[in-house]
């Protein structure tokens, strides 16, 4: 019997076709909306002065003009003239301002 040393491969889980977690199959399976039970961000615009963005991470950047906001799905980067923060809570944050453009970089 020879001896050496013997390296175990990690073997990958497999993944649902479709790249959905546990937690949405399910609300699919139950029609239950995605954003209740999974933690994608759900962003509501309000006519272009305001911006409602909830399960959002963090702020990423705040500068003249544009307002970065850190999701578990990505960034959300909102462009506008006199952009402000309204309301923030550990769930959710509300911008106003005169909006112009709301992006989605994953």
């Amino acid at each position: 019997m020879k001896r050496g040393i013997h390296r175990i491969k990690k073997q990958k889980k497999p993944e649902d076709a479709s790249g959905q977690s546990l937690g949405e199959r399910l609300a699919r399976i139950f029609e239950i909306p995605g954003d209740v039970v999974g933690n994608r961000p759900r962003v509501t615009a309000i006519g272009r002065g305001e911006v409602l963005i909830e399960n959002f991470k963090g702020i990423m950047d705040f500068k003249d003009g544009i307002i970065k906001i850190n999701t578990h799905n990505g960034v959300i980067k909102i462009t506008g003239e006199g952009l402000n923060i309204r309301e923030i809570t550990s769930e959710e944050i509300i911008i106003g301002g005169k909006i112009s453009n709301i992006d989605y970089d994953a």
